[in-house]
C-alpha cells in the first residue's frame, strides 16, 4: 500500500494517539523516527515507550488477556474480512482497535484484572495472523472463533467458555 508523505503524517498521528510503539509506525509510514518520538512528546507531553515488541504468544498469557485478544481478532476479521490473511490492513487493524477499545469498556466494567489490548499488541496480533503465526479455531460449544498460536502461553482451549467455567455460578432458591 503506497501513501502520500501527507497521508503518512496522518495515519501516524493517528497511531501515536494511540500510543502505538514509534518503531512500528515508523515500519508502517516510513516516517522518521526522530520526527515521530518529537510528535509524541509533543501529543502525550511524555516520551514513546520503548523495549521489546510483545509476541501474539506473550499476549495470550492468561485467559482474560486471551479472551480480549480474541475478541480483537474477531472484530478484526469481521472488518478485515479474508484480506487479513494474507496482508495487514491499517484502516481495518484501526477500525478494529477502536471498536475493541469501545466495547471493552462494557465488558471490563470496574474489573482491575481485565484490560482491553493495547494498539502495539493489536498490530502484532494483525500481523501474526497476516503471517499465519497465529490463526483462529472455532469452539463447537459457544460457536465462536477464538485466537491461538503455537507459542501461546496457555492451554489451547477456548478462553470464553473457559472464563465462563471460573465464574461463580448464580443459584436461585
Amino acid at each position: 500500500m503506497k501513501f502520500t508523505h501527507l497521508q503518512k503524517l496522518q495515519i501516524a498521528t493517528e497511531l501515536i494517539q494511540r500510543k502505538m510503539r514509534v518503531s512500528i509506525i515508523h515500519s508502517i509510514t516510513g516516517v522518521n523516527p526522530k520526527t515521530l518520538r518529537s510528535l509524541h512528546r509533543e501529543i502525550h507531553g511524555t516520551r514513546p515507550a520503548s523495549g521489546q515488541i510483545p509476541t501474539t504468544g506473550r499476549i495470550l498469557s492468561t485467559r482474560p488477556k486471551h479472551g480480549m485478544a480474541s475478541v480483537f481478532a474477531a472484530l478484526y476479521r469481521s472488518i478485515g474480512t479474508a484480506e487479513i490473511f494474507n496482508t495487514l490492513n491499517i484502516c481495518s487493524l484501526l477500525r478494529a482497535y477502536d471498536l475493541h477499545l469501545e466495547l471493552s469498556c462494557g465488558i471490563i466494567g470496574n474489573n482491575p484484572n481485565v484490560h482491553p489490548i493495547n494498539i502495539t499488541q493489536a498490530w502484532v496480533i494483525a500481523r501474526d495472523i497476516s503471517i499465519g503465526v497465529a490463526y483462529f479455531c472455532y469452539c463447537q460449544y459457544c460457536h465462536i472463533h477464538y485466537l491461538l498460536t503455537d507459542d501461546a502461553h496457555v492451554p489451547p482451549a477456548c478462553p470464553i467458555c473457559t472464563l465462563r467455567k471460573q465464574e461463580p455460578k448464580l443459584s436461585i432458591m
